[in-house]
């Protein structure tokens, strides 16, 4: 299997891990409150990833996290913790469909972020981003009913949040990339257990500044808080910067861009929640959006990669 495929797999893999996040926070958020689920999901996801990160060091296969320059990936995990942060006020203060189409404008930001770096951006992947966002909009039919009852703040503040996501992402290729000092020190898991702590000690911050936390008291309740921090959150993080690694921030957010498409399909299947005729139309434009981008990419990359290494160089 080429790294292409691999990068889609694991892009594919981290959106399928994140897209049960809105079925879990649902059933979470109808016994605690959004601090409540920010603090659990990090206090978790934390142990959890430090945990496999210590056998991978011990048994060869990744490098000793000690000795790894942590401040970057600290910080991109403080840059995580925000973001998540962000999106829990977002959603408080908009529409749940509305924050959706707002916030999945973050592939187009990645993409005009990566060009702004001089990454080579080909007009295949500009029109299947396109057709990607077409699809994001048609997936959210509420959209074309306005927003009167939007609050500004909810759309300034998730139209930021977008954009801090976009240079999460880009920052996350620079840092699985950086081997300095060891061959494996751009280790993917590496970067999200420093990432987790930084995460961890927003999400204590917040908690303190709201007076405390509460636990859920449901049997539900409690497996869907661990399935938040282990598979929303270790999985999804993980998979999401072994499959940036291969593909590229730009190509990678578009593969992700298939998350809402999963999403709104549990939430049919678990929540009962319908799907009009619209928003099927939506999923497949998204799919195809992603296909498209992947096999026009291939024939891009191939004619590009001279001039890109030689810049490396």
């Amino acid at each position: 299997m080429t790294d292409k495929k691999k990068g889609i797999l694991w892009i594919l893999t981290s959106a399928l891990a994140y897209s049960v996040f809105t079925v879990m926070a649902k059933r979470l958020l109808g016994e605690i409150g959004p601090t409540d689920v920010l603090f659990w999901r990090f206090v978790i996801a934390a142990p959890v990833i430090w945990v496999v990160v210590l056998a991978r060091a011990k048994s060869g296969r990744g490098p000793n996290p000690l000795r790894v320059e942590w401040h970057p990936r600290f910080a991109m995990g403080l840059l995580f913790g925000l973001l998540a942060w962000f999106a829990f006020v977002g959603v408080d203060k908009l529409p749940g469909d509305l924050y959706v189409i707002i916030i999945y404008t973050y592939p187009a930001m990645v993409a005009v972020g990566a060009r702004l770096l001089g990454k080579p951006a080909t007009r295949q992947l500009w029109t299947a981003l396109a057709i990607t966002t077409l699809g994001i909009v048609l997936t959210v039919p509420e959209i074309f009913d306005g927003a009167e009852g939007a609050a500004v703040f909810g759309f300034v503040l998730t139209i930021f949040n977008a954009a801090l996501y976009a240079g999460y992402i880009l920052y996350s290729e620079r840092i699985v990339n950086d081997t300095k000092g060891h061959h494996l020190a751009g280790d993917s898991f590496v970067a999200a257990a420093w990432g987790m702590i930084g995460s961890l000690i927003v999400a204590a911050a917040v908690a303190v500044g709201s007076g405390g936390v509460s636990l859920p008291e449901s049997a539900i309740a409690v497996l869907c808080m661990f399935g938040l921090g282990i598979v929303s959150t270790v999985v999804s993080q993980t998979a999401f910067f072994l499959g940036v690694t291969k593909l590229g921030p730009a190509p990678a957010a578009l593969v992700a861009a298939s998350e809402p498409v999963m999403a709104l399909t549990w939430l049919v299947i678990f929540l009962d929640e319908s799907m009009r005729a619209i928003q099927v139309l939506g999923a497949g434009l998204v799919i195809v959006g992603v296909v498209w981008s992947q096999r026009t990419n291939v024939a891009g990359s191939s004619r590009r990669a001279a001039p890109v290494e030689k810049g490396k160089t």
